[in-house]
């Protein structure tokens, strides 16, 4: 029971709001009486934000849509009324769609695509949607978040409930009906699929069925210039697989002096006979304006946001955050003093972007990205390699750079770091060695552990920048030295321990820096020539810089490398023993 009743709440939401969003389409004139028509706001720059609840269902298993929805009058003629609308949904369930409408001036609408950023609407005074357009669909069956509160007003040939009254001058209050049909397809998948993997699959199949819809409203008099308008809706699907019907009732009540609906409230019912059990699912949907309290503080607590974002740092602020971002501090320590630090505004300070970075090295890969892109904030130096670091931590997405290609001759690690070809997209993702095969072939898996293990031939990878960190030990095998071959016979052994020691400091990798400190790079000593310092990459490259760039420590270690490589070979060379 409890599965049924889940298959249906998307469907529900969907009819609902087609109940309250298309029966305006059919409608043409709109007036409380002759003398004082009842009218959309066309007042250009009005802005009315409404805070919207939907729930499908009952008790723990419901699911509940709060969020908000903003018109903006942009636009007035007598004939159209332009709206610019935004508005989401925040959804606490998430459910997979089985039913959509089908027609020719309806886009397919998913419980997926909940929001309308930018939408312009553009009615009649009367609430008659003429224009639509870049709004994201909300509902399963019909209707669209963008036009929640657009409901319908009494139009000119609304019939008077007691005749005999409105014979006699008394207002009154007026009703109409209204009808319509409609196309329905429900997407069945096969072997318990869900709909949208069945449907990539192409094992879905698309069942169609007529549905009748209808509406009875009733426009009561207004009360200080207040009109309430409530309505009884039905909807009835006979033939569609399961048998499927809908009822229930709204209350709305509009402004006269400024021309919004201040309130409206759906209940709906859907029955649905799956294996001869009825399901029976209750939806709401509630819409309140916000009061001009409400969106004062609303106002005010933004703009304390934004003068929090733009401050400077107080001695106090950095103190706290450098303590929850050194090494010993606990995970959520560090995790609330990154997200402080993202929710201010860009700006140059080295010492936390520095903190920023550490405390990445240290964490795992879900929290490392989050650690990088701060730290890009906070250093313009170190922005480049910040965001290098960033894309490879994780394997998800695109990576924005990649180094050389990995050729048969290269030399690859278990661990190791590097971009494979996202064969059926553009682009490179970020991936770790798992195995190497033989005939240049290698298993790799996403950074993280995410996705599958793939086997792959080397030219689809690529070596990640020199700014990324590996996990391990990428170092290529040591080359062969200019220096003079060393005699077999040993006569100073201290010295040969020295001489071993100094290859050895040669040989590893290290981090060399420029005189400005703004750029580095991890490499090995190799040479100097011309006037330039010759170095090795992690990844085989060959780097040159000129020797007055280097910083002054770096470069005396340099050319101290140079005299030790270029010493003279031992006259004594062994010819017998």
């Amino acid at each position: 029971m409890t599965h049924r009743l889940n298959g249906s709440l998307t469907l529900l939401v969907g009819m609902l709001l087609f109940g309250m969003a298309t029966c305006d389409s059919l409608l043409t004139t709109s007036s409380a009486s002759a003398a004082e028509p009842v009218r959309f706001s066309s007042k250009v720059g009005e802005t009315v934000t409404y805070k919207i609840n939907i729930q499908i269902g009952i008790g723990k298993d419901a699911g509940k849509y709060p969020g908000t929805l903003t018109y903006h009058v942009k636009s007035a003629t007598p004939e159209l009324i332009q709206l610019n609308v935004t508005g989401d949904l925040q959804g606490k369930h998430s459910r997979s769609h089985s039913f959509f409408r089908s027609s020719s001036d309806s886009p397919l609408p998913t419980l997926e695509s909940v929001s309308c950023r930018g939408a312009l609407l553009g009615i009649t005074p009367s609430g008659k949607v003429e224009v639509v357009q870049r709004d994201e669909m909300i509902g399963l069956l019909l209707g669209t978040l963008g036009q929640l509160a657009i409901a319908p007003l009494p139009p000119a040939d609304a019939a008077p409930v007691n005749q005999r009254a409105a014979d006699n001058g008394a207002d009154v209050a007026v009703t109409w009906d209204e009808s319509d049909t409609t196309t329905i397809a429900r997407v069945s998948s096969p072997f318990g699929m869900t709909p949208s993997f069945a449907s990539h699959a192409g094992l879905n199949n698309k069942k169609l069925s007529i549905a009748t819809e209808k509406w009875k409203y009733v426009a009561h008099p207004a009360v200080r210039n207040r009109m309430k308008i409530d309505h009884q809706y039905e909807l009835s699907a006979p033939e569609s697989d399961p048998p499927l019907k809908m009822q229930g009732e709204g209350i709305a009540f509009f402004n006269l002096d400024d021309g919004f609906y201040e309130q409206l409230q759906i209940n709906r019912v859907i029955f649905q006979a799956e294996d001869g059990v009825e399901v029976k699912v209750p939806v709401s949907i509630s819409l309140v304006r916000e009061t001009e309290q409400e969106r004062a503080a609303k106002i005010a607590a933004a703009k304390e946001a934004t003068l929090k974002r733009t401050r400077p740092f107080t001695d106090a602020e950095r103190k706290q955050w450098l303590q929850a971002l050194a090494p010993g501090s606990s995970v959520a320590e560090a995790h609330r003093a990154m997200s402080e630090l993202n929710s201010r505004n860009q700006r140059q300070d080295p010492e936390l972007a520095q903190a920023l970075l550490k405390r990445a090295e240290i964490s795992d890969n879900n929290l490392k990205y989050f650690y990088y892109s701060a730290a890009a904030r906070y250093d313009e130096s170190i922005k480049q390699m910040a965001e290098d670091r960033r894309d490879y931590s994780r394997g998800i997405g695109t990576v924005k750079r990649t180094g050389g290609p990995v050729t048969t001759a290269s030399r690859l690690v278990v661990g190791q770091i590097l971009a494979k070809s996202r064969e059926r997209f553009s682009g490179y993702e970020a991936v770790e060695v798992k195995e190497i095969h033989e005939r240049n072939e290698v298993s790799v898996q996403s950074v993280g552990g995410n996705g599958r293990v793939e086997r792959v031939n080397v030219s689809l990878l690529r070596y990640p920048p020199d700014t990324v960190q590996q996990p391990v030990n990428t170092r290529p095998v040591p080359r062969t030295r200019r220096a003079a071959p060393k005699p077999k016979v040993v006569v100073n052994e201290p010295e040969e321990m020295e001489e071993a020691d100094s290859e050895s400091e040669m040989d590893a990798i290290r981090t060399w820096t420029d005189k400005t400190g703004k750029f580095k790079i991890e490499a090995s000593f190799l040479a100097i020539k011309d006037g330039k310092l010759r170095l090795k990459s992690a990844d085989n490259k060959t780097i040159e810089v000129p020797l007055a760039a280097l910083s002054e420590k770096d470069a005396d270690l340099a050319e101290r490398f140079q005299k030790e490589s270029e010493a003279a070979a031992n006259p004594f060379q062994v010819v017998a023993e």
